[in-house]
């Protein structure tokens, strides 16, 4: 099926969300509805997307039936999408109004706390947060990372943290300290070198997540506030480019950070909308990329569903959560570096790992069994002698 564009070449149904997204905010909650409903129809739109359209169409009426049908058709899209998740429990939850007083957040201090203001009626408003919350308490810091401390944010309620890949390096596990004064150890279960993301487990859990930007990618020239670990706030704006570049990045006016990476981004409402990495746009660029929290979160959420599967290894190396090494085997079968546990034994090429380690039909390597080829005599995955 080819989707309808309009004048600029934007899907019919993508245009009618953000009009509908634009009429909410202005109070128009009729023709607010009426837009997203046509977006909801088509079905061009991803299940992200179509989930945060319908997070939007709860906030077009206060009765709780109309909300509780929405967030039940949001998880029905996209059945890992938290927030969705977060407002449908608290609807259950006794003793929370049907119709949440709308709230907005001051900008956070110097120390990282927001205080309540109030905002116009009928402007979008979040699952209620506390009347007053302080930062520091969803934020850790990475103490031991070999290119300098960073901060880590928690990203989901069973307490996954998010920081960036320049924090971890090639660690597995990290020591993390918290604003109460405490240090614990944190395991990284997965990291994306591409996007300078990396996701650490810890046993903690947060008490709450910080309310999330229900928008898929950060408008234009959008104010921006981001706060650290270690309390530093910059005021910084969304950056234009006319560069073609996926939606989960935020280009930034920012030029330099206080740590290795992972500082929070608030948008001018107050909501987080992702992590600072040191990602920058070119090589002779100073300016730095933020990573949007849908994408976050999205990528946290399949790690998660990764351990739940078959058992799996976390590749320091590539960062990938390895199938072969989970089971025993001496290599990656994504970057073919060997496990850490396995790199001062002798290694031997074992029959039962070659499942692992596609393409097939052509010669093994008698040292890690791979496929993938030689040169100079030497395999392509571990190196190994071929003569």
């Amino acid at each position: 099926m080819i989707a309808a564009h309009g004048a600029k070449g934007k899907p019919v149904s993508r245009k009618a969300l953000e009009l509908g997204i634009s009429a909410i905010q202005q109070s128009s909650l009729s023709e607010g509805a009426r837009l997203i409903r046509i977006a909801v129809r088509s079905a061009d739109l991803t299940p992200d997307v179509r989930a945060i359209a319908c997070i939007w169409l709860a906030e077009t009426a206060p009765d709780t039936a109309h909300k509780r049908a929405c967030y039940t058709a949001a998880l029905q899209a996209e059945p890992g999408n938290a927030d969705a998740r977060a407002r449908l429990n608290a609807l259950l939850t006794a003793g929370l109004p049907s119709a949440p007083a709308a709230t907005a957040y001051a900008a956070p201090t110097a120390t990282g706390t927001y205080t309540p203001a109030p905002t116009a009626t009928g402007t979008f408003s979040a699952v209620q947060p506390a009347t007053s919350f302080n930062v520091a308490d969803y934020l850790v810091r990475v103490i031991d990372g070999p290119n300098g401390a960073g901060t880590a944010v928690y990203v989901t309620a069973d307490g996954l943290l998010a920081t960036t890949r320049r924090v971890i390096g090639g660690l597995e596990q990290v020591t993390l300290e918290t604003y109460a004064g405490g240090q614990t150890r944190g395991t990284v279960i997965r990291s994306y070198a591409d996007l300078d993301l990396a996701l650490i487990r810890v046993d903690a859990r947060p008490a709450a997540l910080l309310p999330v930007t229900p928008l898929p990618r950060v408008p234009d020239d959008a104010a921006l506030t981001i706060v650290s670990y270690d309390g530093e706030v910059t005021r910084a704006t969304q950056r234009p480019t006319r560069r073609s570049m996926a939606p989960h990045w935020i280009p930034t006016s920012v030029t330099a950070l206080s740590d290795a990476g992972g500082a929070v981004i608030f948008d001018e409402r107050n909501y987080l909308v992702g992590i600072m990495t040191r990602c920058t746009s070119l090589a002779s660029s100073v300016t730095l990329y933020g990573l949007h929290i849908t994408a976050i979160r999205r990528l946290a959420e399949t790690a998660l569903a990764e351990l739940r599967g078959e058992r799996r290894r976390y590749c320091p190396d590539c960062g990938t959560a390895s199938r072969a090494t989970g089971q025993g085997y001496f290599y990656c079968e994504q970057c073919g570096a060997a496990a850490p546990e396995a790199r001062s034994v002798r290694r031997y090429p074992v029959p039962q790992a070659a499942q692992f380690y596609e393409p097939v039909g052509r010669p093994r390597c008698p040292v890690c069994n791979a496929t993938v080829g030689a040169h100079g005599g030497r395999c392509l995955r571990c190196g190994g002698d071929q003569r």
